[in-house]
């Protein structure tokens, strides 16, 4: 399938392969896709003479006037676009949904991303061309809107758009950089990556600069699998590391520029281990500017280090078992991987529902991982009726009957060692959750600040509760909460009465809920412009019948509404509003009075909120009916038991009761001890409460057995589950003790003192530990025994590992600093 180019890029110049293609390399698979790079004279005034040359007829020109009409941003309201590509006899099905970011400090903060979708391209039938920019910095979105346009003309001026598309693609991404850098625009410090498809007949031309993806599906039998059309330009990349850094970059993670780690020790694995500290590019001596990717458009002073605009160039015959293209922002990918994203795909056979679904699951992972969302584009382009007819030519006898296979693609003539490995398989994504978002969960159990969604306004009928549960079920923004969030939405969904005639919302204002119709007849309509000027048509109607419900977009941001809805009848409405679902989902890794529960928990409570969150994850659950047995003795217990609903009855012996590891029982605030003259007692249980946590050190307590008083739910936390998670604590809370007695014989031990002198010449090499004092959740203070000598001192160690995902690396930091420059004195260690 074609031929193989590639050039390495260094600073503002590139150095062309010297190898050519043979031609005689006639069969590939589907996925052997060719990387094109074209070659460029070492004058880069030839290539803008060239860029700037008109085409000589004048459909170039008249093709450029019709493109900002062609692309206008909207669709119907109840379908795609389709469009026909004569040459081939097949259509091309289409729709996108751009979302703008959720960011808490800059709520008006605009919508950076940009997107074009010009059907055709030009004026010839069989060209359309799909782009997703995605700005970056104070200007960026100026700057993504600057290349969405100036790049379109660019590339209908080039004077090889019609005979060498791969070329003219190229030629395209530099020259609109060069425009980016001579405009009014400040574009030092800001830019836009862009990822480009332009489908010319039965091929796809496929141009990435930066780590927005466009991806295809491959059907392989039954399956349906993601190929990656394009790969990230990120540090990642072995090949792209080496390049800027040939550039003079330095590459460093935020920990490494704030000296929590190594400079000079690569720290970063690959991108689904990224925990939102990836590497980044920065200038030799200045922390600027700190660019996660090594390929954009503007970015003038990140060129100077090797972040340059020359795009990687795919280039790919259509063929019928792959059946849509998805083209998206970092938005979309960062969470999500590109299989996820075919196989979302392929559940819907219309594009628009497919880019809604994309773009909420996106956002609901923005906000489970992060404090904020970024911005979310997508395009999703069906591709229908292709015939087989040129599956039987020889240069692709078999080639898509074979699965993919990577392609390596290898650079000579450069500098620069540069070895571009070509992987069919779709990337991975981030599942760690930011430090930030930690930061934020520690902070709401700390002061108590959590979103709490208002009192319910409407109780509602069980007939009621079970259609809006089903309307739920069937929707795809909600498919994915969990029950308790099922709950709270049933719990906050309002009733709004409407009678007919009433305009629900209204074409160009601001949605702020999403409607379920519960009774009567709505419709949608919209005015468009037509030659007799503005005339309203309805589009759809809705009813109750059909489980109907509008308004989706509105729980994301509060984007103008492309129609309005109107009552036909006097109705009933179900409403839940965009403040009180986004609390929702912010509580979707966070269950904050569960992570309460936990942390009142002794054995858990010195544990941080990452292992919190993930025992919380951890946890079955089981129901009891009244006077059921939950446990009958105790090796029925399977472990730790948390009430969230009844009350319990607690059986056990007075020597269980007084058990140092298992307070739980009777907490000894109570002081009961003293008046229980029986051999066994019994103790009420409510929800709330819990029971077995010494089950998780390994301990049994008998005779115990619990009996359920009513109704009765559990959350079930079990040993094996904890140590997963933790670690085995069994011997901890026996070893308390121990420590305390044997630090206190040490001190006894070890009078002599050591002077001021002999502390600083002190290594840690010098020093043996023995035994642990106390411990937080991330350090601990212990004695240590200095070598050779029968002197001890107390050491505060802390893991950089828990530093980091707990977010206290300033903290840290600030108490070295106050430690160092203290005066001595006998209260300190």
């Amino acid at each position: 399938m074609g031929c193989i180019h590639s050039r390495a890029c260094i600073g503002q110049l590139c150095v062309t392969r010297d190898a050519e293609v043979k031609q005689s390399e006639t069969v590939k698979t589907a996925a052997e896709i060719a990387v094109f790079s074209p070659a460029q004279s070492d004058d880069e005034g030839e290539i803008r003479d060239q860029v700037n040359q008109l085409g000589s007829t004048e459909d170039n020109e008249v093709g450029i006037t019709r493109l900002s009409r062609v692309s206008a941003q909207f669709l119907p309201h109840d379908s795609s676009r389709t469009v026909k590509v004569p040459s081939e006899s097949y259509e091309l099905c289409y729709s996108f949904l751009s979302q703008r970011g959720y960011y808490p400090d800059a709520l008006d903060k605009a919508n950076q991303d940009s997107f074009c979708i010009h059907s055709p391209f030009g004026m010839s039938p069989n060209d359309h061309f799909f782009g997703v920019f995605d700005g970056h910095g104070e200007f960026g979105a100026q700057c993504s809107q600057f290349v969405k346009q100036k790049l379109c003309e660019n590339l209908l001026r080039n004077s090889q758009f019609q005979t060498d598309a791969v070329e003219a693609c190229h030629s395209a991404f530099v020259m609109t950089n060069s425009q980016l850098h001579a405009d009014t625009i400040d574009d030092s410090m800001s830019g836009t990556t862009a990822i480009t498809v332009l489908v010319r007949g039965r091929m796809l031309y496929i141009a990435n600069s930066g780590d927005s993806r466009a991806v295809v599906g491959e059907k392989r039998g039954e399956d349906i699998v993601a190929v990656d059309l394009s790969t990230d330009h990120t540090p990642f990349r072995v090949d792209e590391l080496e390049r800027v850094k040939l550039c003079g970059a330095r590459v460093l993670t935020l920990d490494q520029i704030e000296g929590l780690k190594d400079p000079d020790v690569q720290c970063w694995g690959t991108e689904e281990d990224d925990d939102g500290d990836p590497p980044r590019i920065w200038v030799q001596n200045g922390m600027y500017p700190g660019t996660a990717f090594t390929r954009s458009i503007g970015d003038s002073i990140a060129e100077t280090i090797g972040v340059v605009a020359n795009p990687e160039i795919v280039v790919l015959e259509l063929a019928p078992n792959l059946p849509f293209i998805v083209i998206a922002s970092d938005g979309v990918f960062e969470f999500l991987p590109s299989q996820t994203v075919v196989d979302m795909v392929a559940k819907y056979k219309d594009p628009r529902d497919a880019c809604a679904a994309i773009v909420a699951e996106s956002y609901r992972l923005w906000l489970q991982y992060e404090t904020r969302t970024d911005d979310i584009t997508v395009i999703v382009v069906h591709v229908n009726g292709l015939n087989d007819a040129a599956l039987y030519r020889p240069t692709s006898s078999f080639a898509f009957t074979k699965p993919a296979l990577p392609q390596v693609v290898e650079v000579s003539g450069s500098e620069c060692p540069s070895h571009m490995r070509w992987n069919s398989r779709s990337h991975h994504a981030r599942h760690d959750i930011s430090r930030s978002r930690l930061r934020s969960i520690e902070s709401s159990l700390e002061n108590g600040q959590a979103w709490v969604p208002p009192s319910p306004a409407h109780r509602k009928t069980w007939e009621e509760e079970a259609r809006i549960g089903r309307a739920l079920n069937d929707h795809f923004l909600f498919r994915k909460l969990t029950d308790s969030q099922c709950h709270a939405l049933l719990d906050y969904i309002q009733r709004v009465e409407v009678q007919a005639g009433d305009v629900v919302v209204e074409q160009g204002g601001e949605g702020e809920c999403f409607y379920i119709v519960g009774n009567g007849e709505f419709e949608v309509f919209a005015t468009q412009e037509e030659k007799i000027g503005e005339v309203p048509r309805v589009l759809q109607r809705y009813t109750a019948e059909k489980l109907s419900s509008f308004g989706e977009l509105a729980l994301m941001s509060n984007k103008p509404l492309q129609a309005s809805v109107r009552a036909v009848t006097n109705g009933t409405l179900w409403a839940l509003k965009r403040e009180d679902f986004r609390g929702i989902l912010m509580t979707e890794f966070s269950n904050l009075s569960l992570l309460k529960l936990l942390r009142s928990v002794d054995i858990l409570s010195r544990l941080p909120i990452l292992q919190l969150s993930h025992i919380a994850d951890s946890l079955s659950q089981l129901s009891f009916s009244d006077g059921q047995t939950i446990v009958d003795k105790s090796e029925d217990l399977l472990g730790m038991y948390i009430i969230q609903k009844g009350v319990v009855k607690i059986t056990c012996d007075v020597d269980s009761a007084k058990n140092v590891n298992a307070p739980s029982i009777i907490p000894p605030s109570d002081n009961h001890y003293d008046d229980i003259t029986n051999e066994s007692l019994s103790v009420e249980k409510t929800e709330g409460s819990y029971f077995g946590e010494w089950k998780l050190l390994g301990e049994d307590i008998s005779p115990f057995r619990v009996v359920a008083v009513g109704d009765v739910v559990c959350s079930v936390l079990t040993r094996e589950k904890f140590d997963a998670v933790v670690g085995p604590l069994a011997r901890s809370s026996q070893d308390d003790q121990k420590s305390k007695d044997y630090s206190t014989s040490f001190f006894l031990e070890s009078n002599k003192k050591l002077d001021n002198l002999s502390i600083e010449k002190v290594q840690l090499v010098d020093l043996e530990w023995r035994t642990c004092l106390y411990s937080t959740d991330c350090c601990e203070i212990g004695l240590v025994s200095l070598r050779d000598t029968e002197n001890f001192l107390s050491l505060k160690r802390f893991s950089k590992q828990k530093v980091k995902k707990l977010g206290k690396e300033a903290q840290v930091l600030k108490e070295k600093y106050l430690m160092t420059n203290i005066n001595p004195s006998a209260s300190v260690p």
